[in-house]
């Protein structure tokens, strides 16, 4: 991992009404782009391979004593025979990483509970679950002076939980009651907000966030999921404590 340097933030425009977690928020950003330019860079030249006579596998390189010392080991192996002429220079196997010993298993789709999913589909007529955002709790998303629950869009799942007509309510800055079914399944109305803090955007749960805190006990480091869904065409979410 590469450490940000101060040539990283040399194009940042300091925004005198940003607090703490506005800084912070803008870190993490600079941070992903510079992890992406790192992981488009191209890869490595590749050693090439030459096989010789024995079937050994020779890597060329360019320090010409360590290729004159796997030369005479080679030597060594096939005069190694006692005279009798019938022992073969044994073939080397190729190596295999331990990624491919490994067996590949697919990770399989999250899901809602099925206490939930009971209670939403069943009780309330719930549709078109979506996960929207799987996330660690931080400190800032349980300070009582903030009182919100941040959802970053770089960690958002799916936008499809919106529908044009919310997605341009929440674009022309205006907030949106929408009803929230806590970690007990206790149902209570939130108000959903977008911010937009120079190239960084979020949603927000705000305004009635501190008591579903409370009630829940959720703490810094606790792992949520938090689903969309619909009953009668009205947004509600759901918040799973994993």
């Amino acid at each position: 991992m590469e450490l940000l340097s101060l040539d990283d933030f040399k194009d940042t425009k300091i925004d005198p009404n940003w607090g703490p977690f506005d800084y912070l928020l803008h870190v993490l950003h600079v941070d992903q782009q510079k992890l992406q330019k790192s992981q488009n860079a191209p890869p490595p030249p590749q050693t090439l391979c030459k096989q010789d006579h024995t079937g050994f596998k020779l890597r060329s390189k360019f320090n010409n004593s360590v290729g004159l010392k796997r030369k005479r080991n080679l030597k060594a192996v096939e005069e190694e025979d006692d005279g009798d002429g019938d022992r073969v220079a044994p073939k080397l196997k190729p190596k295999r990483s331990k990624k491919q010993e490994k067996s590949v298993c697919p990770i399989p789709p999250p899901d809602l509970p099925p206490l939930f999913r009971q209670l939403i589909v069943e009780e309330m007529g719930g549709r078109g679950l979506v996960l929207v955002i799987q996330k660690t709790i931080f400190f800032s998303d349980i300070n009582p002076t903030a009182s919100r629950f941040s959802i970053p869009f770089s960690q958002v799942k799916s936008h499809d939980f919106l529908n044009e007509a919310e997605a341009k309510e929440l674009d022309d800055k205006n907030s949106m009651q929408v009803w929230l079914l806590d970690p007990s399944m206790r149902g209570t109305s939130i108000t959903l907000n977008k911010w937009v803090m120079g190239s960084s955007s979020l949603y927000v749960l705000t305004n009635t966030w501190n008591p579903v805190v409370k009630n829940n006990q959720l703490k810094k480091g606790d792992m949520v999921q938090l689903w969309s869904f619909r009953v009668n065409s009205l947004l509600c979410f759901a918040l799973v404590k994993l």
